[in-house]
């Protein structure tokens, strides 16, 4: 009774092995995204739909369609299935776009970094951990200087 190899998956030759992901219901929905310099640019964005669903548009469509549909969210260290589609026609919505129940105009949902700027609070305690983590390692460094510059006093004499 070894540890040897005890975790190692071994495949033949004519083994394949397919990894399906188990999405208890998935939440999809889609975003309508406005230019504010331009009525005319428009984006739809959906996200979160189950891996089976076909998010394909007409051919015939004058709208510009992403390629992929898995979209890496570095900032919450996470994957999500996403579809892209702009246009640049003035009559162009998302709501027939995709076919998903949810839609979410940028009207009543909006995009903007200085809305999020403004709601950033910090945390008191983690600035003085901080303050303090930075005054200890001073401290250190003058003590650890101090204590070699005994040293090669004492040394030298």
């Amino acid at each position: 009774w070894g540890n040897t190899g005890a975790n190692k998956l071994v495949f033949g030759a004519g083994t394949r092995v397919s990894v399906q992901p188990n999405i208890k219901d998935p939440d999809p929905a889609v975003y309508q995204l406005r230019s504010p310099t331009s009525s005319n640019t428009s984006v739809c964005l959906f996200t979160d739909f189950d891996s089976k669903v076909n998010v394909s548009q007409d051919p015939n469509s004058t709208v510009i369609s992403s390629n992929s549909t898995a979209l890496d969210m570095r900032a919450m260290d996470s994957k999500s299935n996403g579809a892209l589609h702009w246009s640049d026609s003035p009559d162009f919505m998302c709501d027939n776009t995709f076919e998903t129940g949810a839609f979410y105009p940028s009207s009543g949902f909006p995009c903007d970094a200085t809305l999020i700027e403004k709601s950033f609070e910090t945390d008191m305690n983690l600035n003085f951990q901080n303050l303090s983590v930075i005054g200890l390692r001073i401290l250190l460094l003058k003590v650890a200087g101090f204590n070699l510059l005994m040293t090669l006093r004492l040394w030298s004499s």
